[in-house]
């Protein structure tokens, strides 16, 4: 991973609600892989205004930290601790090179 697109995931990922989300999130992956939330849920669990966290959720998906899928009127978005992880393990491998 080039350190470019570390400091975009790490870039991502500072900001508290969007912290808050894949808290919310990741203990589901977890237990069960393809568990997940839909957006309305999340919204109503961190009392988040939905515009505002569609614009969280949106930046998480473009980083790929978390999946969404349709569910008839719904969105169900899942945290990918894949990609989490692969992110933190590039992190850790560029700056034990240095």
């Amino acid at each position: 991973m080039e350190s470019i697109e570390i400091c975009n995931d790490l870039q991502a990922l500072a900001q508290p609600s969007r912290i808050e989300i894949l808290r919310l999130l990741i203990p589901l992956a977890k237990q069960q892989p393809a568990a997940g939330l839909p957006a309305g849920d999340i919204s109503i669990s961190l009392e988040m205004p939905p515009a505002t966290l569609s614009f969280h959720l949106k930046e998480l998906t473009r980083r790929r930290f978390l999946t969404s899928e349709r569910r008839g009127r719904s969105i169900v978005y899942r945290a990918d601790l894949d990609a989490l992880l692969k992110t933190l393990d590039a992190l850790v491998t560029s700056i034990c090179q240095s």
